[in-house]
């Protein structure tokens, strides 16, 4: 698929930035806010439909109330071991969305011949996107992961954003080669914006947007049907999402959207990965 809308809004973003701006971090939350709530979240709101999906073609039934009964427990799970051991709950976070995050690069189903090679190209991809949008804003970086009270270091060797390069290359595979562009060149335009803005035009206009053509090609629905069967279940995880930071801080902070993005993600991941890649 051709798409290059994340570079696009991405480099719009920038000259923007560069040409209004720079203005207030609260203006670029409005932005970024505003995408996490037309794209981000709603491509992750799909999940019930996924598992019916994977229900049917395994010759299952699937019932939605226990669906989600199970699905919220491993939310509540994960949320104890936040409160329990943030570094491992960090770590976890961390190796989920550098798999999902390389995953959803390619829509296209897994090889049989070829598995532990594209298990190393998607890890290596992921392992590039992530570092490259976290190393290239360290200090942002820095400030919001020690507020989940994770030791990382404050400063970092100035050849870490080398590796992350060396990764992106390592995952790149030609037969993505326009998704692995549009991403590229979308972490290189939000070099040049802070750490929010960057990561939301990566995770909304280039992986959801990935993510949710191929939901829509594995349902087999419009984008237009797709999105209206997505706003009701949008509309709750937003609800959860505010009365979890509301009972995490009492002052709006960016750390517990990040903690509450990884509650959703880890059995979302599973779910898609299960539905795109594994489609036998």
């Amino acid at each position: 698929m051709k798409n290059y809308l994340g570079a696009l809004a991405t480099f719009l973003y920038v000259v923007t930035y560069f040409l209004v701006g720079p203005w207030s971090s609260s203006i670029d939350l409005y932005i970024s806010g505003f995408l996490l709530l037309a794209i981000g979240i709603p491509h992750g709101a799909g999940d019930h439909l996924i598992a019916a999906k994977i229900a049917q073609r395994e010759n299952l039934t699937f019932h939605l109330r226990p669906f989600i009964v199970y699905y919220l427990g491993i939310m509540l799970a994960y949320a104890a071991l936040w409160f329990v051991s943030p570094f491992l709950a960090f770590v976890i976070f961390i190796a989920i969305s550098v798999f999902h995050f390389g995953d959803m690069e390619d829509v296209q189903p897994v090889e049989s011949n070829k598995t532990w090679i594209n298990l190393a190209q998607t890890l290596c991809l992921g392992a590039g996107i992530l570092s490259f949008i976290l190393l290239s804003h360290w200090s942002e970086a820095f400030e919001i992961i020690s507020s989940m009270q994770v030791k990382v270091p404050p400063s970092l060797p100035k050849f870490s954003l080398l590796v992350s390069l060396l990764l992106l290359i390592l995952g790149f595979q030609k037969k993505n080669v326009h998704p692995f562009f549009n991403t590229f060149f979308a972490l290189v335009f939000g070099y040049f914006l802070p750490l929010i803005p960057a990561f939301i035009c990566y995770f909304s206009c280039c992986h959801a947007i990935t993510s949710f053509e191929g939901m829509r090609k594995h349902l087999k629905m419009k984008i237009v049907e797709l999105y209206k069967k997505l706003i009701l279940f949008s509309a709750g995880a937003v609800v959860l999402g505010i009365a979890y930071i509301k009972l995490a801080t009492n002052n709006l902070q960016v750390y517990p959207i990040f903690i509450f993005l990884s509650l959703l993600t880890l059995p979302h991941f599973l779910l898609m990965h299960k539905l795109i890649k594994r489609p036998y």
